[in-house]
């Protein structure tokens, strides 16, 4: 059971990374970043650099949550790998 569940949080972790991930690389390469309030207001660089700046890193803060939920099920998923081969 514990292979599914590290299964499940690694591809949901995986997903959230490339999908947030890619919107702050995006971000950055063009200068527009789309908010995620009601609205969907574009804030670009060159206008608001100040307002840019905080949102992307809040987006950048905000990708740490889905690493460590990553790293975590790695390990204990190799933990169980190990131990099944190990001890088994």
């Amino acid at each position: 059971m514990i292979f599914f569940a590290c299964a499940g949080a690694i591809i949901a972790s995986l997903y959230m990374l490339l999908t947030q991930g890619l919107t702050v690389l995006n971000a950055r390469r063009t200068g527009v970043l789309v908010s995620k309030s009601y609205g969907k207001a574009k804030v670009e660089r060159a206008i608001d650099a100040e307002r840019f700046e905080k949102l992307l890193q809040g987006r950048v803060k905000a990708l740490s949550g889905p690493a460590l939920i990553l790293i975590g099920a790695i390990c204990l998923l190799a933990w169980q790998i190990l131990s099944m081969t190990v001890l088994g």
